[in-house]
């Protein structure tokens, strides 16, 4: 089960290793995006598969559910919200099928004191406007010394003037819109309770002028951010990042790890054994040590801890979520 962010990508993730496995499969795509998924069953078609062994299917909530509660179904991998996320758990637990959960995040990017600020540009503007800030393993949470802070505000605060925001297909457009309109009130609403909580818009919180068609949002960046604050506990799931300062190591990991989730993370020090001293002690499933492969590796398993989801995707720990093991025993003395 498939959400609507790159879905064409997440598509494959699904299927490549359920059929590597030998598995027939089931692909529910989002409502939101379905031809990629439909284009998907196109190439099965023309690469000779079967019918039967891969099935594509449309719909909405109903129709997830009734695949998460099918007793036919022997495992269901799913990635979406945390919130959907406990449903579909729940919903499988009837029948005790297998879960691979690909939750939620509010990962923390984490910029020591000795970090080149240079450097670390096009990892923390990526970090939320991606995608318009769609995206889960995103470094929503910008970790940086005190030494560094306001030079580093002041750097982002440049760079996203130079964001063009508008339709994608537009080749000058380096931010597109949201996925529908209640994301862009749930996000919008965000960024109003931020500014309750104390914190400041350093940069955006409204919607980009002359932009009247579509669900835009500016990118948004907040300071004066404490990681108690709902604005650095939730998942915006839009172009919002906060800089929350920090003073020394100690307090990198204790704001990183006071988190519900736990899936991606980045690290960021001219020292590498000192950031890989750090991205060990968090509590996260993947981190990127001072850009180094820039996020997913199709050899490296990608998962949550927490509320982030359970199981892994990718590599030979993706491949094994697929296969049952089994133990068959021959007497020794025959």
């Amino acid at each position: 089960i498939t959400p609507f962010n790159f879905p064409f990508f997440l598509n494959v993730f699904k299927v490549a290793p359920a059929l590597a496995a030998g598995c027939t499969a089931v692909l529910k795509c989002s409502p939101y995006t379905p031809f990629e998924a439909l284009v998907f069953g196109e190439v099965a078609e023309a690469a000779g598969l079967p019918d039967g062994v891969l099935n594509i299917i449309t719909g909405d909530v109903e129709a997830g559910a009734a695949l998460t509660t099918n007793p036919g179904v022997d495992i269901v991998s799913f990635t979406g919200s945390d919130t959907v996320g406990t449903k579909v758990y729940g919903q499988s637990a009837q029948s005790l099928k297998k879960v691979v959960l690909e939750l939620g995040g509010k990962s923390a990017n984490i910029l020591l004191d000795d970090a080149d600020l240079d450097d670390v540009m096009q990892s923390v503007l990526g970090g939320f406007i991606t995608h318009a800030g769609q995206g889960c393993a995103l470094l929503t949470r910008i970790l940086v010394h005190e030494s560094l802070h306001d030079e580093l505000v002041a750097r982002v605060k440049m760079a996203l003037d130079y964001v063009t925001v508008g339709d994608p297909a537009d080749p000058a457009v380096t931010m597109g819109p949201l996925i529908r309109e209640t994301q862009r009130r749930r996000v919008e609403e965000l960024i109003r309770v931020g500014q309750d909580e104390g914190a400041e818009i350093a940069y955006g919180g409204g919607r980009p002028a002359g932009l009247d068609k579509g669900f835009f949002v500016e990118p948004t960046l907040f300071v004066g951010v404490d990681n108690s604050m709902r604005i650095a506990q939730t998942e915006v799931f839009g172009p919002v990042g906060v800089v929350i300062p920090i003073r020394d190591d100690e307090d990198a990991v204790r704001i990183a790890n006071d988190s519900p989730f736990g899936l991606a993370g980045g690290v960021w020090s001219s020292d590498p054994l000192r950031a890989h001293g750090i991205a060990r002690r968090l509590r996260t499933g993947m981190v990127v040590v001072n850009g180094g492969g820039g996020g997913l590796s199709p050899d490296g398993p990608f998962g949550g801890y927490k509320r982030s989801g359970i199981g892994r995707e990718f590599g030979a720990a993706g491949l094994s979520e697929f296969l049952q093991h089994k133990t068959i025993q021959w007497p020794a003395a025959r």
